[in-house]
């Protein structure tokens, strides 16, 4: 598979972009959710969610599983 630019530099831009403001880190998560929900139904989004989990490190669990505390919270 031919990797294009955006996906070779992809750990290096998200580590750029998680050093920068709120509005850009939402952004990027925004456009990544937006992305990965429009290109499937709910059962291939399930499965490509558990190839993603399963490649995640310690560090990205932790902001994740924070993250998912704060968005509780708000809908709250």
């Amino acid at each position: 598979m031919i990797k294009s630019s955006v996906e070779k530099l992809s750990e290096t831009i998200g580590f750029e972009i998680g050093m920068s403001d709120d509005v850009t880190q939402a952004n990027l998560l925004n456009g990544f959710c937006k992305g990965l929900a429009n290109s499937m139904d709910d059962n291939k989004l399930a499965t490509q969610i558990c190839y993603i989990v399963d490649k995640l490190d310690s560090k990205s669990h932790k902001v994740l599983k924070i993250l998912v505390e704060f968005i509780e919270l708000k809908d709250k």
